[in-house]
C-alpha cells in the first residue's frame, strides 16, 4: 500500500522541473509518506494543490524569477486579508438590511441574499488559515462565491451584484497560493476589525450603498503593496515589488468598479462592469510576464556589465 500510494505521489512530481524531480524527488516523496495517514491510498487533494504551486514555485525559480515565487504566500495572505474584510462588512451590514413592506423580494432565511452563505464560508476561511488549512477552505468560498450566480437563476432568491461577486474571485484565485500547513493569522485579525467597524455604523445598508467599501479596500490593498515594496527593495528581498503585480488585478476591480458608476442610480451597470473586468484582467495577466521580461533584461544588462568589467 505505501508503494502504491508513493507511485502516486511520485506522478505528481511532473509538476516540478525534470533536473529538480532528479535531485530532490526521492526526499519529497518520502516526506508525503510520513504525514500519510494510516490506510491512506490516494494523495490528498490538499497535497496535489501543494505539490502543483511547489512546482510551479520551482519552475518561477529555474527562470530566475524565485522573487515571484516567494511573493505569492504574502501576496495570497494580503487577498485572503482583504476577502475577509469584504466578507465580514458584507455579512453584518448588506446581509441583515431590513426589507421594506411592499418590496417584491425572497430572502434567503434571515438574510437578504444567497451571498450570505458565500460570506460565511469566507469568514470560516480566515479560521481555518488560523489552523494551517486556509487551502481547501478558500477553494470552498470560491465555489460557494459563483456558485450564487447559478443559484439565483434556479431559485427565488437573489444574488449579490456582480461588482460585489468578481472582485472576490479574483482575491480568492490568489489566496489559494496561502503557505501550506503554516498558521496565518492575518486574515482573522482583518475579518474581526472589519466585522467589528461594520457593527459600530451598522444602517439599513444594502450593497449598492456601500460602493465606498470596495475603493477602501482598494486603498488599503495598494497601500500595503506599496509599503511591502519599499521595504523589500530596501532590504535587498527577492520579493522586491511583485506583491503589488500579483494583487494588481484585485485592486484594479475594486478601484474601478467604484469609478464606473453611471445613470441616476449611482453604481455601475452591467456594461460598465463588464469592461472593468475585462481591462482588470487584461492589464493583470500582462503586467506578471511584462515583469519578468524587465527582470530578465536587467539581468543580463548587469551581467554583461560586469562581464565587460572583468574583461577590461
Amino acid at each position: 500500500m505505501t508503494r502504491q500510494l508513493g507511485d502516486r505521489y511520485r506522478s505528481l512530481l511532473r509538476f516540478y522541473p525534470a533536473d529538480y524531480r532528479a535531485e530532490r524527488g526521492d526526499e519529497i516523496v518520502d516526506t508525503y509518506l510520513d504525514l500519510a495517514r494510516p490506510g491512506q491510498r490516494r494523495p490528498s487533494r490538499a497535497d496535489v494543490v501543494d505539490l502543483a504551486s511547489g512546482g510551479a514555485r520551482q519552475h518561477l525559480r529555474a527562470r530566475h524569477a524565485h522573487g515571484l515565487a516567494d511573493a505569492l504566500p504574502f501576496a495570497a495572505t494580503l487577498a485572503l486579508s482583504a476577502a475577509t474584510a469584504l466578507a465580514a462588512v458584507w455579512l453584518v451590514a448588506a446581509e441583515t438590511v431590513t426589507i421594506p413592506v411592499g418590496v417584491f423580494w425572497t430572502s434567503a432565511g434571515p438574510f437578504a441574499t444567497l451571498g450570505a452563505v458565500a460570506w460565511i464560508v469566507w469568514l470560516l476561511a480566515s479560521v481555518a488559515a488560523l489552523l494551517g488549512r486556509g487551502r481547501p477552505v478558500v477553494l470552498l468560498a470560491l465555489l460557494a462565491t459563483v456558485a450564487t450566480i447559478p443559484a439565483s437563476v434556479l431559485t427565488p432568491y437573489a444574488r449579490p451584484p456582480l461588482f460585489v461577486l468578481l472582485p472576490q474571485v479574483a482575491l480568492g484565485l490568489l489566496a489559494l497560493f496561502l503557505p501550506a500547513r503554516r498558521v496565518s493569522y492575518e486574515p482573522a485579525v482583518v475579518g474581526l476589525a472589519a466585522a467589528g467597524i461594520a457593527v459600530l455604523v451598522r444602517t439599513d445598508f444594502f450593497y449598492y450603498n456601500l460602493l465606498d467599501v470596495l475603493a477602501l479596500v482598494a486603498l488599503g490593498l495598494a497601500s500595503a503593496v506599496a509599503v511591502a515594496g519599499v521595504v523589500f527593495t530596501a532590504r535587498g528581498d527577492t520579493r522586491g515589488w511583485w506583491p503589488f503585480v500579483l494583487l494588481l488585478g484585485p485592486i484594479l476591480l475594486l478601484a474601478l468598479t467604484r469609478l464606473s458608476e453611471s445613470g441616476p442610480q449611482q453604481w455601475p451597470k452591467f456594461s460598465a462592469a463588464a469592461l472593468t473586468a475585462v481591462v482588470s484582467m487584461v492589464v493583470a495577466v500582462a503586467a506578471v510576464p511584462a515583469s519578468l521580461w524587465l527582470s530578465g533584461r536587467r539581468r543580463r544588462t548587469r551581467c554583461s556589465e560586469c562581464g565587460q568589467r572583468t574583461v577590461g
